[in-house]
């Protein structure tokens, strides 16, 4: 671990996370071939990420913009005051940015975030506006690891987790993580959580398969990845872009799908691709509220308050510990 005083405090867990070598090395060495959404998030992704998000198909992050502005004040007073802001994947300023000029003296903020520049855009900017608000960033993979709620024992503990990402887990690995969260509460903690809600299949297709292909060029980052860090010569127009709705499970998949039978090389390790194999790179799945509901109950934690847009294509949940 390495701790690093700037005008904020960062601390780097870099060490502790999974290599992408040797996740990309494990992941197509499977069947069917997978990778971690994890992996997305270098600077090129990250900026392809925020440029998603600004997409006019992209309800996803407009939807929940929208429900943090509107009921900014609410969420804020459900928080209560002196709270411990801990933001997992933190991404950019601009969700948080819709409850902190609302809350009544917040102690402290932290977010985490798997990119190191990511973070440190986030502090920089929260304290432009918020110099007197104690910031400690965390570049770690909350996913591996939460030790670093750990030391966070100071009441009002509010666990932010917001932008759907909780649909990026299987629902069985969602209830845990939850559940694990929960662990970290006191009584007066709380989550507060972003939800992706069903909705009409035509406006899910269309969030993931966007006409400009800013999508697409998000998706398939992950190769440039390999040919960047792995040596991979892996030419672009060998694969494309994949994204559909599966309505028995109730979620987007994003594949990178093989357009040719082909072999890669990467160091020591060839891999074999059929004609149209795909590797699979993300789950997005999508609950009614009643669903999520179940999912919060099964995770031994409670709705506290929720609030959703006008379209209630998104929900925004507070939990608690019953």
């Amino acid at each position: 671990m390495k701790k690093i005083n700037l005008p904020y405090t960062l601390v780097d867990l870099q060490p502790e996370l999974s290599s992408f070598k040797d996740d990309v090395i494990a992941g197509l060495g499977q069947m069917p071939k997978t990778l971690p959404a994890k992996h997305f998030y270098d600077k090129t992704g990250s900026e392809l990420f925020n440029a998603i998000t600004k997409l006019p198909e992209y309800y996803v992050s407009r939807a929940e913009m929208e429900i943090l502005h509107d009921f900014g004040p609410d969420i804020a007073a459900a928080i209560g005051g002196q709270a411990h802001i801990i933001e997992l994947g933190s991404g950019s300023f601009e969700k948080i940015n819709q409850v902190l000029p609302f809350l009544d003296k917040p102690a402290a903020y932290k977010p985490v975030d798997i990119s190191i520049s990511a973070l440190q855009d986030t502090a920089e900017q929260v304290l432009k506006y918020y110099p007197a608000l104690e910031v400690t960033g965390i570049c770690a993979d909350y996913t591996s690891t939460l030790e670093f709620l750990h030391e966070d024992l100071e009441i009002n503990k509010t666990i932010c987790f917001l932008g759907s990402t909780i649909g990026n887990f299987q629902r069985e690995e969602a209830t845990d993580f939850l559940q694990s969260l929960g662990s970290e509460l006191a009584a007066d903690g709380q989550i507060l959580i972003g939800v992706d809600l069903k909705k009409d299949t035509s406006l899910l297709h269309k969030a993931y398969n966007d006409e400009k292909g800013i999508t697409a060029a998000f998706n398939l980052n992950i190769l440039e990845r390999m040919n960047k860090e792995m040596n991979a010569g892996i030419h672009a127009d060998d694969f494309m872009h994949h994204a559909f709705y599966s309505e028995e499970k109730g979620r987007i998949e994003m594949h990178i799908q093989s357009n040719k039978e082909q072999f890669i090389s990467l160091e020591e390790h060839t891999f074999h691709f059929s004609k149209g194999e795909t590797i699979h790179t993300e789950n997005s799945h999508k609950f009614s509220i009643s669903e999520f509901i179940a999912l919060v109950d099964q995770a031994h934690l409670e709705v506290d308050a929720f609030w959703t847009d006008e379209n209630e294509w998104f929900g925004v949940f507070l939990l608690k510990k019953p």
